[in-house]
């Protein structure tokens, strides 16, 4: 049977130190007067490194087989941020939020259904899936009489999300692959295992 992607990431044990941060797609360059020129391009995305404690051969054989399942830089998987679990703000608590139209892109998106004149629907830092990809909410935010609410977003929307597509404010996550394409694991004299693994979203 043929492996269908995206896979779930094993859930067990929880890294013991993350890197994952948004990496900008710019470049900067400078005048003859040193004025700075700056370019900017699509496809800003989630980048960074998660290290996993030390972990029994079993533990282990696990998370090595998912690795070996994504077949290189091939595979894509589900992946939370395992900092930002649940949104700050009111919305955290409320399962309606929706994507109102279609063909958004960028770095704000229209919403709705959040219910009417909601204070302290977001919070910035929140963090928030909308589609296939988790986004940082930039600026605080409210709902109007309407329920609904302009959220700022990190990265910039990449691929448009259907309309009425859920705004997930609890438990979110992002599609992601392995960004060296390989991971190294290292055993030693207990037959404990420790590895790192680097990863970046994908671009889908």
């Amino acid at each position: 049977m043929s492996i269908n992607y995206p896979l779930i990431m094993p859930s067990s044990p929880t890294p013991s130190a993350v890197e994952l941060y948004i990496d900008r797609n710019q470049t900067k360059t400078e005048s003859y007067s040193r004025l700075p020129q700056v370019q900017r391009a699509p496809g800003d995305r989630w980048t960074g490194k998660l290290t996993m404690p030390p972990m029994t051969s079993a533990q282990a054989a696990d998370w090595l087989g998912f690795f070996d399942a994504l077949d290189g830089f091939v595979g894509t998987f589900w992946m939370p941020h395992p900092d930002f679990i649940v949104a700050r703000g009111a919305a955290g608590g409320i399962a309606t939020g929706r994507v109102k139209g279609a063909g958004q892109l960028g770095s704000s998106i229209a919403t709705d259904g959040w219910g009417a004149n909601v204070a302290g629907l977001f919070r910035r830092g929140d963090v928030v899936q909308i589609g296939n990809h988790l986004h940082r909410i930039t600026k605080d935010a409210v709902s109007d009489a309407g329920g609904n609410a302009t959220l700022d977003i990190a990265p910039a929307i990449y691929t448009a999300p259907a309309d009425n597509s859920a705004i997930v404010t609890a438990g979110p996550k992002g599609l992601f692959r392995l960004a060296a394409g390989f991971v190294v694991p290292t055993s030693d004299h207990m037959n404990l295992f420790t590895f790192s693994f680097a990863v970046e979203g994908a671009l889908e």
